[in-house]
């Protein structure tokens, strides 16, 4: 008979990883998580791809985990809607390319850039904090307005996001609409030269991504768990009984901006270091408004008011596009090409296959791919006697 599992003590029952099963699938992820980029060295193809592609998408994905959870916290637990979560990563990608860029660059004009050399982690920090000062700027508007409404205020953030990395007046900041190279990040011990383990740039970019989105998630989760987390939820559930009951529903909703825009600012500050060499028109106008709808689609078939169904989105949201890619190379979808050829490009129809599975996942299961998870978990939990 299956053993049922009592909480004897409030510490228990509040605690991050309850009993040893969590425990020890922890350190299981972790340890596939950190053997990994290992893994893709030995170059051995999966379904026709070489190891350095899968450490390219292993990066993807973390950048992207970390970024919809911060807006998962504003829009899942929070209940505010944002639809301008590209224009926050994109001021994290030129603050992080400013501050870890050493000074004397200059640009194809011949202005010089503005740099600092500081290492990686200042920038992610540096990156979040912009990021969150922006956000909380924005914020008021969350006060005022709600739904429909506020969602046309946060889409105008990155068309104003398209005018302020083009401009010409920040060139020393962003390039203008050259835009600027991102350092690549760099994890050596004080006194040493070389990296780590002899880690290549990407595989150094994947570290830093993992040690951020374990950080993130930590935070994350606590923070729903929280006094403030509460807050979030009663104000997403009834803003005006919250107020009634003591919430400061005004405060709440400017936390929840200021959180969400950190957690892009910061995953920003790794984005550009994986573009390489950021420009404007990634993060501002039809693009930033396709990745942040992209991001909402995390969030939503991931499961939206949820930590982990931020991951599962990002993993969803960010393989199937590649999917896609890879049965259209073999022939099984002909009206998809990366190329010309089709009806569709892959990009196109990944976008389509994105909105369908957000109608499929509202009207079927709310909770997205944790839905799933929990109830394919809690079904092997009272094997045999599942009912």
């Amino acid at each position: 008979m299956p053993e049922r599992k009592l909480r004897t003590s409030y510490a228990k029952d509040m605690a991050l990883f309850p009993d040893r099963v969590n425990k020890t699938w922890l350190v299981v992820l972790i340890v596939v998580l950190v053997a990994f980029p290992f893994l893709t060295r030995t170059d051995l193809p999966v379904i026709g791809v070489s190891g350095s592609f899968w450490l390219t998408i292993g990066i993807s994905i973390l950048i992207a985990a970390t970024a919809a959870l911060g807006l998962n916290l504003l829009s899942g637990f929070a209940g505010q809607v944002s639809l301008g979560h590209a224009f926050f990563l994109g001021v994290g990608a030129f603050v992080g390319a400013m501050v870890t860029q050493q000074p004397g660059a200059t640009t194809l004009s011949g202005v010089s850039f503005w740099g600092f050399g500081l290492p990686w982690w200042v920038a992610v920090l540096a990156g979040g904090l912009v990021a969150a000062v922006l956000g909380l700027l924005v914020a008021p508007a969350a006060v005022r307005l709600r739904g429909l409404y506020l969602s046309l205020v946060t889409v105008a953030l990155v068309f104003f996001g398209e005018f302020l990395f083009g401009a010409p007046g920040l060139e020393k900041i962003t390039g203008a609409s050259r835009g600027r190279s991102a350092p690549p990040i760099s994890l050596v011990l004080p006194g040493q030269e070389e990296a780590l383990f002899g880690l290549s740039n990407r595989e150094e970019l994947y570290f830093a991504s993992l040690i951020v989105a374990i950080v993130a998630y930590l935070v994350g989760k606590n923070i729903a768990r929280s006094r403030v987390g509460r807050a979030f939820q009663a104000t997403r559930d009834r803003d005006i009984a919250a107020e009634v009951i003591g919430v400061n529903v005004t405060w709440a909703k400017l936390v929840a901006f200021g959180i969400s825009s950190f957690y892009a600012g910061a995953a920003g500050v790794l984005l550009g270091v994986f573009l390489g060499n950021p420009i404007g028109s990634n993060f501002g106008g039809g693009a930033g408004l396709l990745l942040s709808v992209e991001y909402v689609a995390m969030i939503v078939i991931g499961g939206i008011g949820t930590v982990l169904g931020a991951a599962l989105g990002a993993l969803f949201v960010v393989g199937l596009p590649e999917l896609v890619s890879y049965l259209a190379q073999q022939g099984w979808l002909p009206f998809v090409a990366d190329v010309g050829g089709g009806t569709f490009d892959t990009a196109v129809f990944s976008a389509i296959l994105f909105g369908l599975f957000i109608i499929l996942f509202l009207v079927f299961e709310p909770l997205g791919l944790f839905g799933i998870w929990l109830r394919v978990r809690n079904y092997w939990k009272g094997w045999p006697f599942s009912y």
